[in-house]
C-alpha cells in the first residue's frame, strides 16, 4: 500500500457562510418530478394535432435511383409528404463552425433529406404527417425507393488508404486533408525532442487501445412539437441542449432567424446526442407545409439509427521510461471514426488530441490524430467529448507501464503527475492547484485492504486519473449570460438559455440568485432554454 498523504489544509478565508448555495434544499423542480407533473417533449399535445414520421434508407452506401410517394400521399389521414425535391435549399447550418470540420466538401454537409445518394443505414429520405401515429407509420410502408448500392467504407483506417471509396466528393482544401479524400480534421502537438527524449528512456513500452461505437441510451428519445403562431413565428418545444439551433432551423427553411423559437424542456438525458439538430427542421418544415401541429416522437430503434455517437478510437502509446518511473518521451498516434458526417468530430478529435498524454508531466511529447469519414452512423458529441478516449488509452498505458517495470500503479502515477507551475502538453502553465495525487491517494486507502479472491470468487480492484479540456485550450472559450430581474414584490425572475438536462442547471442558478440577493429559495422563479427570452 502507497503511504498515504496527508490532506492540505485549506486557505484561510474571511467571506461569511453561505446561506443557499451547497445547501441540502429542495430543488425547484424536484415537486414536478416526483409527481410526474413535470411535461417531457414527448407529453406535449395541441389541439388539431398532427403526428410525423420519417422514412429512412435501409442502407448505409447507395445512389437512389427512385422515389416515389404518390400512394403514401394518396393515403386517406395523410396531410402531407415531404421529400428531399420539395426542399432544394434545406440543408445545415454547414458554414457555422464545427458542423462540418475546417473544409467544405461537396456531401459532406449533412442533407435534412437525402435526394440523390445516402450514406448511413438510417439516413432520412421524406416526412409524412398524419392524423394519428399509425396512419403516418402504414404511409411509410407505401413510399417506394430503389436504391443502386455503392461501395462502402466502414472502418476508418481502410477509409484513409488512397484507394478507399470516397464518402464526400473532393475537398475545397488539399492542404487540410493532406492529399485524402476522407480526411476530415488533423490535429497535430509537438513539445520538446521526442528523439532526445526516447534516448533518455531505459525501456520503451508500446500498446494500441480501441474503444468502439457507445450509443447515448438515454430514457427519452428525440421529440417535440411545432406549430406556427398567430405572428407567423415557427415554435418548436423539443428536448434539446442547444436552443441556438433556431438560427439553423431558419437557415434550413429560408427564413429570418427571428421567425423561430425553441422552447426546451427538460431533457430526459441528453449526454452529448442532443448537443444536434434532431427534430428541430423536420417539425418546422412540416408545420409550415401544413399549418398545424406537428409532433414527432423516434421510437427507441429510431433513436438509435439516427442519433450521434461516441467516436470510435484507435490510439497507440509509444511511451519512453526510466527504471524509476519517469515517463521521459511520449508519441501518441490516435484515429477516430467520423462517421457518415462530420458534426463536431473536428472539435471532439481536438480536444482528445490536447488531452492525449494525462495529467502528466512530459517534456518530450509528439501526438498525431485524425478523422476519417465512413459509411457508419455519424459520430458527435458525447459526454466528455473526446477525453474518456483519450483517458482509457493514458491510463491503461500508466498500467502497463507499471506492470513492466514491476511497479505499484499508483506509485508511477505519483512520479509523473502534473503539478502546481507545470505546463500541459499543449504548452499551457497550470496555475491552479492540482490534487490529482491527493485525490488518488486518499480514494486507494478509503477502500482498506484488498479483498482476497477464492477459487470460485475473483476479486479485483483499480483506479484512474481522468484530464478533461473544459478551461484548458486557452483560445476557445464557452460563454454565457443571464437576465436576472426584481419584481415589485420583491420576487426574483430569471431568464437564462442553459438548458436543464437533469443536472440540475435550473435549481443551480435559483440558488446563485438567491445567495446573492439574500431571498429564500422560493422567492426565485427561472424561464430558461426558451430562445426568445
Amino acid at each position: 500500500m502507497t503511504d498515504r498523504i496527508q490532506p492540505k489544509p485549506l486557505p484561510p478565508t474571511n467571506l461569511p457562510p453561505l446561506k443557499q448555495v451547497g445547501k441540502p434544499l429542495r430543488r425547484v423542480d424536484a415537486l414536478g418530478k416526483a409527481v410526474g407533473a413535470t411535461v417531457y417533449a414527448g407529453d406535449f399535445s395541441m389541439p388539431n394535432m398532427l403526428h410525423a414520421k420519417v422514412f429512412r434508407s435501409p442502407a448505409p452506401s447507395a445512389r437512389i435511383a427512385r422515389l416515389d410517394v404518390s400512394k403514401a400521399r394518396a393515403l386517406p389521414g395523410v396531410v402531407c409528404v415531404l421529400t428531399g425535391a420539395d426542399l432544394p435549399n434545406a440543408r445545415l447550418a454547414t458554414d457555422l463552425p464545427g458542423q462540418t470540420g475546417r473544409a467544405q466538401r461537396k456531401g459532406s454537409d449533412a442533407p435534412v433529406l437525402a435526394t440523390d445518394v445516402v450514406r448511413f443505414h438510417g439516413e432520412p429520405i421524406a416526412l409524412v404527417a398524419a392524423e394519428t401515429p399509425a396512419i403516418a407509420e402504414a404511409a411509410l410502408e407505401l413510399i417506394e425507393l430503389e436504391l443502386e448500392k455503392l461501395p462502402g467504407v466502414f472502418d476508418p483506417v481502410e477509409a484513409l488508404l488512397p484507394d478507399a471509396p470516397k464518402v464526400y466528393g473532393e475537398s475545397a482544401d488539399h492542404n487540410v486533408v493532406a492529399g485524402n479524400h476522407n480526411v476530415v480534421a488533423r490535429w497535430t502537438i509537438r513539445k520538446g525532442n521526442l528523439e532526445r527524449g526516447m534516448t533518455e528512456a531505459d525501456l520503451v513500452v508500446e500498446n494500441t487501445y480501441r474503444m468502439p461505437f457507445v450509443e447515448h441510451a438515454y430514457m427519452e428519445p428525440e421529440a417535440g412539437v411545432g406549430w406556427v403562431d398567430e405572428q407567423g413565428v415557427i415554435n418548436l418545444r423539443i428536448c434539446t441542449q442547444v436552443i441556438e439551433h433556431f438560427r439553423t432551423v431558419a437557415k434550413a427553411l429560408g427564413i429570418p432567424q427571428n421567425r423561430v423559437r425553441v422552447q426546451g424542456t427538460m431533457v430526459g438525458g441528453g449526454f452529448g446526442s442532443k448537443e444536434d439538430v434532431t427534430v428541430e427542421i423536420y417539425l418546422a418544415l412540416l408545420a409550415r407545409a401544413t399549418g398545424r401541429p406537428v409532433k414527432l416522437v423516434y421510437t427507441r430503434e429510431e433513436s438509435f439509427l439516427a442519433s450521434a455517437k461516441r467516436h470510435p478510437f484507435t490510439i497507440t502509446h509509444r511511451t519512453g521510461v526510466k527504471r524509476t518511473g519517469r515517463i521521459t518521451a511520449s508519441e501518441i498516434k490516435m484515429t477516430a471514426d467520423s462517421g457518415a458526417y462530420p458534426y463536431l468530430t473536428p472539435y471532439v478529435l481536438l480536444y482528445a488530441t490536447g488531452m492525449a498524454a494525462g495529467p502528466y508531466k512530459i517534456d518530450h511529447v509528439h501526438v498525431d490524430s485524425v478523422a476519417a469519414a465512413t459509411n457508419q452512423p455519424f459520430t458527435s458529441a458525447f459526454r466528455g467529448f473526446g477525453g474518456p478516449q483519450a483517458a482509457f488509452a493514458y491510463e491503461s498505458q500508466m498500467d502497463e507501464i507499471a506492470r513492466v517495470l514491476m511497479m505499484d500503479p499508483l506509485e508511477v502515477r505519483r512520479i509523473n503527475y502534473l503539478k502546481t507551475g507545470g505546463t500541459t502538453v499543449t504548452g499551457q502553465a497550470v496555475r491552479s492547484a492540482v490534487w490529482s495525487e491527493e485525490c488518488a491517494t486518499r480514494a486507494i486507502a478509503a477502500l482498506g485492504e484488498p479483498t482476497p479472491s477464492t477459487e470460485t470468487r475473483k476479486v479485483g480492484r483499480g483506479f484512474a486519473n481522468y484530464f478533461q479540456s473544459y478551461g484548458r485550450i486557452t483560445w476557445f472559450h464557452d460563454t454565457s449570460r443571464a437576465w436576472v430581474g426584481m419584481e415589485m414584490d420583491g420576487t426574483v425572475v430569471i431568464r437564462c438559455g442553459v438548458p436543464d438536462i437533469g443536472a440540475g442547471q435550473s435549481n443551480s442558478l435559483c440558488q446563485i440568485a438567491a445567495e446573492v440577493l439574500g431571498v429564500p429559495l422560493e422567492r426565485v422563479t427561472i424561464y430558461a432554454t426558451d430562445s426568445a427570452v
